[in-house]
């Protein structure tokens, strides 16, 4: 039952786009080493290792880093890797490769790690027919590169952004007590879009239900709470068809414990927060 946008591949313009954000930030056309060693072009052939088992992610990220090199993807997104085993060739100028190395390096090791770790996890839901959430807890001017990579790894992407859906939660609630009364008053302004809400009490559950919220999120119930809560909202007129949420406090040691008949979706920022990149290097011959 996915509800949103899923990014499983990345527009070509975008990552263009970035690389020369990222470039010029790392002022590549100014590599005083580079530049002093070689003055003039020399060509070399260079290959992308994986220094220990991981599921790939950045393909495209090459092709258009290194756009005036000969290239050869051994690795297409998603592929699991081998430590040892080669990802991509790379002929051309040692300049040019050199003077982009380590923003390529930071940008794929960053998103094979984000969907390896995903693609661990998921192994635990998909066998509950739940889908792995991602959220918008990303790492500022990297959001999509992110969600590509949870996508790859076999996850689900939430709301892109703040208008790809309404979402209520805690602090938005603080403000307005009456949960009933205010959701049926703002869904006749939002029309053939999400309307999720926040819920971290039964009673709140309770005048959600009542509202006719299109989801509901279930944050920081501990699991021996949720399957009594899951079961009143499926068992209630309006909860059948409307999607149930998991989040707060989730851990990679947890996640089995919240796989629940009945849920349909559960959340966790650690997917793109709490990430330690792996292992790649880039070697030249």
């Amino acid at each position: 039952m996915t509800r949103f946008r899923q990014y499983k591949e990345l527009p070509i313009k975008y990552i263009q786009h970035k690389l020369k954000e990222f470039f010029n930030e790392d002022d590549i056309d100014n590599d005083l080493t580079t530049q002093l060693i070689f003055s003039s072009e020399k060509e070399t052939e260079a290959v992308f290792i994986a220094k220990e088992n991981l599921i790939f992610a950045g393909n495209a990220i090459i092709k258009e880093a290194f756009f005036n090199c000969k290239i050869i993807c051994i690795a297409e997104d998603g592929d699991m890797i081998t430590k040892g085993q080669a990802i991509a060739q790379i002929k051309g100028d040692i300049r040019s490769i050199l003077k982009k190395e380590r923003v390529v390096l930071n940008l794929i090791q960053r998103l094979s790690a984000i969907a390896t770790k995903v693609s661990k996890l998921v192994q635990i839901t998909k066998h509950k027919g739940i889908e792995l959430l991602d959220t918008r807890k990303t790492t500022p001017g990297l959001r999509l590169f992110e969600k590509f990579a949870v996508a790859v790894g076999g996850g689900t992407n939430h709301r892109f952004n703040l208008s790809s859906a309404v979402m209520l939660k805690d602090n938005h609630l603080s403000h307005m007590p009456n949960i009933l009364k205010s959701v049926e008053q703002l869904k006749g302004l939002v029309k053939g879009i999400d309307f999720q809400v926040e819920a971290d009490t039964v009673d709140q559950v309770n005048q959600i239900l009542k509202s006719g919220a299109s989801s509901i999120l279930l944050d920081n119930f501990k699991p021996q709470e949720l399957s009594a809560v899951v079961d009143k909202i499926r068992k209630h007129p309006k909860g059948k068809n409307i999607y149930i949420e998991l989040s707060g406090g989730i851990t990679e040691q947890t996640l089995e414990n919240f796989c629940l008949l009945g849920v349909d979706g559960i959340s966790m920022g650690a997917l793109t927060h709490n990430v330690k990149s792996v292992d790649i290097s880039l070697d030249i011959k």
